[in-house]
């Protein structure tokens, strides 16, 4: 027969004064949800900063890798080839087409019909990149200077230098504006990638200032 007075005792307690009972007590559980709240609001800083860095370094790469596959495709067929240049706001894209002259080098990279007279295409192909097809999407162009008239660039079949411009150079800044790389392509037609400080409130550590 159950006795009373057993059932309503008291939860023994342990040595470190909380219950031996199973489970969080009310104060255990706040004191878990605080520590992981103090350790998220760490950690959330650190990850984006991380992000920023990864947007502006991919897509810097990949359009310094689409403009040395530009000079190389010039120095392969030996004829002239350009880099073209589209940036409305956010969205953005590159193409190439090979060119008799500088004179004809301008190509539409919004164009989607590779047999469009004025696509960038290469032997029926569409050569272009768009900002969404970038690793990260949410770079954005700031500003571009290609040199030339219709903000382009045209590669020399010979020594892959720049014809019709002195420099060329694109700047990529991230999302929220904290980090800013240049892509350059010097005269001699040698590519960089550097630290946009004025553009932007940090450096991207690996690249040194332009």
């Amino acid at each position: 027969m159950p006795n009373p007075a057993l059932d309503r005792r008291e939860p023994q307690q342990g040595k470190n004064g909380f219950s031996n009972d199973k489970g969080f007590t009310v104060i255990e559980l706040m004191i878990v949800i605080a520590v992981l709240a103090i350790v998220t609001s760490l950690a959330l800083p650190s990850y984006r900063t991380i992000i920023e860095k990864r947007q502006v370094t991919s897509g810097a790469e990949q359009i310094k890798a689409f403009m040395s596959a530009a000079q190389l495709e010039s120095v392969r067929r030996n004829q002239p080839v350009s880099v073209n240049y589209e940036w409305n706001g956010g969205s953005w894209c590159m193409g190439m087409r090979t060119a008799e002259a500088v004179a004809d080098a301008d190509c539409d990279c919004t164009i989607s019909d590779p047999t469009n007279n004025d696509a960038c295409a290469i032997d029926g192909a569409l050569r272009v990149v768009n900002y969404s097809d970038v690793t990260y999407p949410e770079v954005l162009q700031s500003s571009s200077s290609l040199g030339g008239a219709d903000d382009n660039l045209v590669f020399d079949p010979v020594r892959g230098l720049i014809l019709n411009a002195e420099t060329a150079n694109m700047e990529l800044i991230s999302d929220d504006a904290t980090y800013a790389l240049d892509v350059q392509v010097l005269p001699t037609g040698r590519m960089n990638v550097c630290n946009d400080t004025v553009a932007a409130s940090s450096s991207v550590p690996r690249f040194e200032s332009c």
